[in-house]
């Protein structure tokens, strides 16, 4: 949900990246660069008060990494909204996922929830003890800031944060709450490339772009070239403002220059049969690390085929758990 696709023809027609993109970018940057300074000249009040709010805000992140980072300083991400983090819906899910998983439970103690709005973050701190709030408030409409239309601007902000906790030296793996965690992830994670992301589609070569990229699993590494991806993927949200994230993230990847030659960051794409999702599902439940709900807008189906996911996966391991190839049934509502 935070990373929705358009379709292969609207990204084609959309995004045509420009031979001057970093000539762009480079203006954009420095536009922006004087904005901020306009707005930090003394007497202006407005930017005092945006600035103690930034600082409490940057604060409270990073005590909230310090408590939830592994011993080599990475931390696990999502983000919710009120639509996913009410009773019985996606959140409710994803925690019980980590639960269910084998090897997996553990990892709640290292899982940082983002919220988009104040309902999201009261329930949130019901069920986990690690949320922080986004300032989202003027960015979308409240209450939708994941299915709105104009949502390149919280697109923009999220993927602010990401870079921040780049730059503050923590390695994190950003999860959509709708990927159910069957089993530890961290095994088919390569800890010296920039990236690890997950497929919709897989080709059979984790270094093949010809792979379509799901942003919405992906680990990111602490580097200089992560952060300046990071800082590029939200000037990339500024030329594109019509374009969702995922779409973005995937043109940068596959067709911009500047990516490709200058920042040149080292990606793995994870194999379908361990990292499934409903666009491309994988039935062997042996083999299964983790499943995404993608190919699924409508959220009562999302939830209902997600509790099925649970509820197979437990009769699995309680009942034949040693009959190799054992399938399961997924995506009943999403399909129809």
């Amino acid at each position: 949900m935070f990373f929705r696709r358009t379709t292969k023809t609207q990204v084609m027609k959309k995004l045509k990246p420009p031979r001057l993109l970093l000539l762009i970018s480079v203006i954009i940057f420095a536009c922006l660069i004087l904005c901020l300074s306009f707005n930090s000249a003394p007497g202006n009040g407005q930017s005092l008060l945006r600035k103690n709010q930034s600082n409490l805000d940057n604060t409270k992140l990073i005590e909230l990494l310090r408590k939830v980072s592994m011993s080599d300083r990475t931390v696990i991400l999502t983000v919710v909204d009120e639509a996913w983090a009410r009773p019985g819906s996606v959140l409710d899910l994803f925690l019980e996922s980590f639960q269910v998983g084998i090897g997996t439970k553990h990892f709640l103690n290292h899982l940082l929830i983002f919220t988009t709005d104040d309902q999201a973050y009261q329930y949130c701190k019901t069920t986990h003890p690690h949320c922080f709030a986004l300032p989202t408030r003027k960015a979308v409409p409240a209450g939708k800031p994941l299915t709105h239309p104009d949502r390149s601007k919280f697109d923009r902000i999220i993927i602010s944060f990401f870079r921040q906790v780049n730059d503050l030296g923590y390695n994190f793996l950003f999860t959509e709450a709708d990927v159910m965690w069957l089993k530890n992830p961290f095994q088919h994670v390569d800890p010296l490339l920039e990236l690890t992301i997950a497929c919709e589609v897989y080709t059979g070569d984790p270094r093949s772009e010809s792979n379509q990229a799901d942003g919405s699993f992906f680990f990111a590494k602490s580097n200089d070239i992560a952060v300046e991806f990071f800082r590029y993927w939200e000037l990339a949200m500024v030329l594109y403002p019509n374009n969702d994230a995922k779409s973005v993230l995937e043109m940068m990847i596959k067709e911009d220059k500047v990516v490709q030659f200058k920042l040149q960051p080292r990606i793995k794409y994870l194999d379908t049969a361990y990292f499934s999702g409903f666009c491309q599902p994988n039935i062997n439940m042996r083999e299964a690390h983790t499943m995404h709900a993608n190919c699924c807008e409508d959220l009562e189906s999302k939830v209902h085929d997600l509790r099925l996911v649970l509820d197979e996966w437990r009769n699995y391991f309680m009942t034949n758990s040693s009959i190799p190839g054992s399938s399961w049934r997924v995506s009943r509502k999403c399909r129809n």
